[in-house]
């Protein structure tokens, strides 16, 4: 079972973690979860960086706090390809009808399950939260309010949202998280729609680029790395498993298919008999077909790396400079998107140095230890948090949470403490060459490379 409490987001802030910055494979088999390593459509949980502190500093007060959210769990969707839910159904009939013809016959077989497995996927819930996905974020819409409580003194709240309607009820329920029956007159939405229309905005990211999403930039790269990804690490599973039909050769795409009833099952029902088809090996390599086709779609492995996610840093930089104006400020800022849309604007933070265009992740192999996993960064209901603290020395300082975990910034400097911390002295964090043009000129070098169209909704990050 999900080991989901109504402490969700309690249980991953404060959570321990390893000790390594960025964990390879030997260090944490010995305690593997499948859950947590099923690439973006793994479970929330905390990523395995470096156990820095969660707590705000001592010497410090909390002044600004900037959430870009991720939808919670969900079923299938319609246009993901071999993920999608029409091939999903498709392969379920499949098992039930006997067309894929198990055989029963041999001791143990695996898929004996079968024989009494009732389907979860329906055509009908395509795209849409589970029950789970809606729990999860009216958790965390708690669990933020109680943690940044006292920045929360506006009368209304501004919370900009990429209009899928997934996406638009995550919103919503994370709102009756944080102001109950008050939500209606306390929160105020901009929906963000998923086309070209509404200027330079890093929630639809691809889409709102002209020249990105009309030119299918990167999906070619990502379509065939995906297939050559799948075709090293899918075979030994297929001859593994093949044996268990009947006058029938198992193809790389039906051992796809199971790792995803495998994923979705647990998502919808929390328990999955798919998932016993694979061992820790399986799971990582399945693992890293995201990692590396996420990589490439606009992440750090894309000459538009630098493109896509400016937006959002610049809007989040010119936010965190307007504390210079103690009178008057904002201090919550509320964003919700897709997992798609988070990791360009990490990649433009520049949160995954060791992955560049000009050394993306390998198609060969799997290194096991490389800084961008999507199971970590943008499992369902992942975030990334982004805090602005005044401390005694009369600085401002910056900290990045993923997942509630602080992310070990390394490029500009410690905190008051002169120590690893994760924080940055505000002018620092701006002005770091791993970040200074996004800081700067993240809109502009978005508007000029995707040819976007002017901005007709008043966006704040």
């Amino acid at each position: 079972m999900r080991p989901l409490s109504s402490s969700l987001w309690v249980l991953a802030l404060f959570a321990s973690s390893v000790s390594a910055r960025f964990s390879d494979f030997e260090a944490f088999k010995d305690k593997f979860n499948l859950q947590e390593n099923l690439g973006t459509l793994s479970i929330y949980h905390q990523p395995y960086f470096t156990g820095l502190s969660t707590a705000f500093p001592e010497s410090c007060e909390i002044r600004q706090v900037h959430i870009l959210q991720r939808h919670g769990s969900r079923n299938p969707a319609s246009d993901d390809g071999l993920s999608s839910a029409i091939k999903l159904v498709e392969m379920q009939d499949k098992l039930l009808n006997g067309s894929l013809p198990i055989n029963y016959t041999i001791p143990n077989n695996p898929f004996r399950f079968v024989r009494s497995w009732v389907p979860v996927i329906n055509i009908r819930n395509t795209d849409q939260l589970s029950s789970m996905g809606r729990v999860e974020l009216f958790e965390m819409g708690r669990e933020v309010f109680t943690r940044y409580r006292e920045l929360f003194d506006a009368d209304v709240y501004y919370i900009n949202t990429a209009a899928q309607q997934r996406v638009k009820e995550s919103a919503e329920w994370y709102s009756y998280g944080m102001f109950g029956e008050e939500m209606a007159n306390k929160t105020k939405f901009t929906y963000l729609a998923e086309d070209e229309s509404p200027g330079s905005n890093s929630l639809s990211n691809y889409n709102s680029c002209p020249v990105y999403a009309e030119n299918n930039i990167d999906l070619k790269e990502v379509n065939e790395a995906g297939l050559a990804w799948r075709n090293v690490f899918l075979p030994s599973i297929v001859n593994r498993l093949n044996p268990y039909f009947s006058n029938y050769n198992l193809t790389n795409e039906d051992v796809t298919s199971f790792f995803y009833l495998c994923a979705y099952e647990l998502t919808l029902k929390d328990e999955s008999d798919f998932c016993s088809l694979f061992n820790p090996s399986d799971i990582m390599n399945f693992e890293y077909s995201y990692d590396v086709e996420y990589s490439l779609y606009g992440g750090p492995s894309s000459k538009w790396v630098n493109v896509l996610g400016g937006p959002y840093v610049q809007s989040l930089a010119n936010s965190l400079r307007s504390v210079y104006n103690e009178s008057d400020y904002q201090k919550v800022f509320l964003a919700f998107t897709h997992d798609g849309q988070i990791i360009p604007v990490e990649t433009a933070l520049g949160f995954f140095p060791d992955i560049t265009p000009e050394h993306p992740l390998p198609v060969t192999h799997n290194p096991y230890s490389y800084s961008m996993k999507t199971s970590s960064f943008v499992p369902f209901a992942g975030n990334l948090i982004t805090e602005l603290f005044h401390c005694q020395d009369q600085k401002y300082y910056v900290r990045h949470l993923v997942n509630q975990q602080v992310f070990p910034l390394t490029d500009c400097g410690y905190g008051p403490s002169n120590s690893p911390d994760g924080m940055c002295e505000l002018s620092a964090y701006l002005n770091s060459p791993v970040r200074y043009n996004s800081t700067h000129n993240g809109t502009d070098i978005f508007n000029d490379a995707c040819k976007a169209k002017p901005v007709n909704v008043t966006i704040n990050y």
